[in-house]
């Protein structure tokens, strides 16, 4: 039996630690499964009212609501009759620090959009920030770093063909 309150108390710290740092995994595993299967709707219940999304040259939102407008009009990009995919997306390497109810995080991102009937490669990093509210873990900030995104057919090896796609 255990007697001691600052191992208990350790212990429990720790847990909650693991918990989040597995919750926030699934938050940000969930977005890009949204992202994936064309559900930008619901994305929006996934930030803190005041998040700021920072997409690079892609695009801003301060704001719940102006984040799920963002996201929700990235469908309207592609053409009425187009019905291929719009974009996959490939999250790894996620990496979390917990302290309290905020936690930051980064991950890395490989895209396989499709623009102006081309299909692209689109290398990037997330770093993220998250908060706890009642009991549930939320994107409190997103920026995407873009490392590259390039026709598949020129590839990235080339100077100054790195950004070819905008929105």
């Amino acid at each position: 039996m255990i007697r001691d309150d600052a191992l208990l108390a350790d212990l429990a710290r720790r847990l909650d630690v693991l918990e989040s740092q597995e919750a926030i995994r699934t938050l940000r595993n969930t977005y890009h499964d949204y992202v994936n299967t064309n559900r930008w709707s619901m994305v929006r219940e996934m930030f803190t009212d005041d998040v700021v999304v920072d997409y690079s040259y892609l695009g801003r939102a301060v704001g719940r609501q102006a984040a799920g407008e963002f996201f929700a009009g990235v469908p309207e990009l592609r053409p009425a009759d187009d019905d291929m995919p719009f974009i996959r997306q490939f999250i790894h390497a996620h990496t979390v620090q917990v302290d309290g109810d905020e936690a930051t995080g980064t991950s890395h991102l490989f895209a396989t959009p499709v623009y102006d009937g081309q299909s692209f490669v689109l290398t990037a990093r997330f770093t993220d920030r998250y908060r706890r509210e009642a009991g549930r873990w939320l994107f409190s900030a997103i920026r995407l770093d873009i490392w590259y995104s390039v026709p598949l057919a020129e590839g990235w090896a080339q100077p100054g063909r790195r950004h070819q796609m905008s929105v």
